[in-house]
């Protein structure tokens, strides 16, 4: 295997020996090696299903075919305008076409100028086209959807000939919920608009819509819950199945098994599983077409609120009660004694190696403990290491998120609740949070977010160790460890009455600071060096060499979102990048901008004033600095510069209304 065979992004100087391996393809002799993983697997799939690469131009859909197919994708189309229109202004000027298409290729949207528009028409790419690879051959929507990844393709990859005059970068969008392919997001264009970053443009398009997909399922899907629990309660014998108003799986009930038995049902069990008959999104007809032999009508309870149906529930009638046993999931094993958990936290600067002794001293001790720190400095890997290295290392951990459940589920959650206490409760109740961590550690992330009703109850399991589920009576003994975090500052909240203050001191027994990644720049560079060993295991390439102007950057930056937000950055350059090094290219503008910000004010013709340490002179200088580094966008100038957009308007207009000012 050569090492450009493994390569995302094509390399525009392989393109005569691709184009002779692909006339060698044709003719079933061997290749020389240089051609792509993901295209080679690509002309084979075209080749077996005897794509002819002499078309000249993809097969189109009729204008009713394309109107269908718009309305099915309804919720997927409005969920990418906003994205695509963003998309379209950033590549403008490129003489590239933007599109989106459905699952099978077929061309639902497609924007770009129009000498571009003309060259797309010859060979139908074009809104109605079918880019399927069965269809077309090699070509990034069409591997993009065979693969379920991004992809791109430039000029001889692709497998018919008329298309090798273009390049083009795909990347698939998935259902949030189930992980099915809804359609793909491309960027093509003439050979010669061929860019590597076009492909990061793509697959941040894809993440973003998936993104505007999940928000919008979970309002839903609340929606559908709230509406469904008498159901849920009304058929507790039964074998229930929720769908929402796409036919996925939202919510489950019963015995699937004793449903397969009794009336032959066979349906997929896994939450967010499409079933096509339930898919209200489709015409009647085809609903109908699509029902499967075992799925009788009388089965099938509409889920509506005042706004039309929300989707449908499935009740199998089975008739045996039963009292379901809740299976906890297994915990992994502990590590050796002898070994120190708090090691594999990377970082050498005294910051974090006070953290880290401190958290070692504090783990064996039997002592809720609260870590205080910004969101991303990894809160809970310290929260994971100090159970790792408790007294119960082999107990369970189970962590919470306070700030992203609803007040009600929440309750539910942490406290469980027994048979019959809400509409919708589960036959026979449910544990909590509190009783699966018995014997072990519960982490309660973002605790400041909990609310101040719930607060109480926390309170009484801290205090007395007993939990009450919801709807019941019963005392429950539970040993668990505590483990709080927040972003907050508890104690100010407290004061102000926006959070109890016994139970801050009783969650606070022990605290921990983790210091953000601006206060240890000295581990930065190790982080680096970490993330890049693990993202060559993960992408199966050597470790990146980073240009060093890319390194200067990435250890003068403040990190704002911490080590959180460097993984992600470097994460993106390292996917994008060309072969086996990362240049200033692929700097994120932001990091760029500050840089720049950075170089204005060592400059070495500021004033004297500036350099005797006038405060006011260096502040005007580092806000031109950072306007004119962010050539105008204040918002990203006041995010170079650390301070809030509204605290930069004031001081811009101060500057203004001082005549002794310059500004720019």
């Amino acid at each position: 295997m050569t090492p450009n065979s493994k390569l995302l992004i094509p390399r525009i100087g392989d393109e005569q020996v691709v184009a002779s391996s692909w006339e060698r393809f044709l003719l079933d002799r061997p290749l020389p090696g240089v051609v792509r993983n993901v295209v080679l697997d690509s002309w084979r799939r075209s080749r077996s299903e005897a794509v002819d690469p002499a078309s000249h131009s993809a097969p189109v859909a009729g204008e009713e075919r394309i109107r269908l197919l718009r309305e099915d994708a309804r919720d997927l189309y409005e969920a990418a305008r906003p994205v695509l229109e963003t998309l379209r202004e950033i590549l403008r000027e490129s003489g590239t076409l933007i599109m989106l298409s459905d699952p099978t290729g077929t061309i639902l949207d497609l924007n770009g100028e129009s000498r571009a528009r003309d060259a797309g028409e010859q060979i139908n790419l074009a809104p109605g086209g079918c880019w399927g690879e069965e269809l077309i051959g090699t070509n990034a929507i069409g591997t993009a959807i065979a693969t379920h990844e991004p992809v791109q393709i430039y000029a001889s990859e692709h497998y018919c000939i008329d298309v090798k005059q273009w390049t083009c970068a795909a990347a698939p969008i998935l259902d949030p919920l189930g992980r099915n392919l809804l359609g793909v997001v491309d960027v093509s264009g003439v050979k010669e608009t061929f860019h590597g970053h076009t492909l990061g443009l793509v697959i941040s398009a894809a993440k973003q819509i998936e993104g505007i997909l999940a928000r919008r399922d979970a309002e839903l899907h609340g929606r559908l819950l709230q509406q469904a629990m008498d159901d849920f309660s009304r058929y507790g014998n039964d074998c229930v199945v929720l769908f929402d108003n796409r036919g996925r799986i939202v919510r489950t009930g019963g015995s699937m098994q004793q449903a397969r038995e009794l009336h032959g049902v066979r349906l997929p069990f896994e939450i967010g599983s499409q079933v096509a008959a339930l898919n209200l999104a489709l015409a009647a007809d085809e609903r109908r077409r699509q029902t499967p032999a075992w799925l009788r009508p009388e089965w099938l309870h509409p889920i509506r609120s005042r706004d039309g149906e929300l989707g449908t529930l499935l009740a199998i009638p089975i008739g045996v009660p039963r009292h379901r046993v809740v299976h906890l999931p297994a915990q992994p094993a502990a590590g050796k004694a002898e070994a120190d958990v708090f090691a594999e936290i990377i970082g050498s600067s005294s910051p974090i190696t006070i953290a880290k002794e401190r958290a070692r001293r504090i783990a064996p001790l039997d002592l809720p403990v609260l870590l205080l720190g910004e969101t991303g400095v990894g809160k809970e890997v310290f929260a994971r290491a100090i159970h790792q290295a408790s007294s119960k290392p082999e107990g369970p951990f189970i962590a919470v998120n306070c700030g992203a459940l609803t007040r009600e589920l929440l309750a539910s959650e942490l406290f469980g609740y027994s048979d019959g206490a809400f509409t919708g409760a589960r036959r026979g109740g449910l544990p909590g949070k509190f009783e699966q961590a018995d014997g072990g550690t519960l982490f309660l992330d973002e605790i400041g977010e909990m609310p101040l009703d719930m607060q109480p109850h926390l309170l009484r399991v801290l205090q007395d160790g007993v939990v009450v589920r919801l709807g019941d009576t019963k005392e429950r003994k539970v040993a668990v460890r505590i483990v709080a975090a927040t972003n907050r500052d508890l104690q100010a909240d407290a004061g102000a009455g926006r959070f109890r203050e016994d139970l801050f001191h009783r969650l606070c027994v022990v605290s921990l600071h983790l210091p953000p990644l601006r206060e240890r720049p000295d581990d930065t560079e190790a982080i680096i060096g970490h993330l890049n060993k693990r993202l060559a295991h993960k992408y199966g390439c050597p470790p990146k060499n980073l240009a060093p102007e890319v390194l200067a950057h990435l250890l003068r930056y403040r990190w704002p979102g911490n080590i959180r937000e460097l993984q992600n950055v470097f994460e993106a350059m390292f996917a994008l990048s060309d072969g086996n090094s990362i240049d200033g290219s692929l700097l994120p503008p932001h990091i760029a901008a500050a840089a720049a910000v950075d170089a204005v004010l060592a400059r070495s013709d500021l004033t004297p004033a500036m350099t005797a340490g006038r405060l006011a002179e260096m502040e005007r200088a580092a806000i031109n600095a950072a306007v004119a580094a962010a050539n105008g966008n204040l918002s990203l100038a006041a995010r170079n510069l650390g301070i809030s957009r509204s605290t930069l308007y004031v001081k811009l207009a101060a500057m203004r209304a001082d005549p002794l000012i310059a500004t720019p």
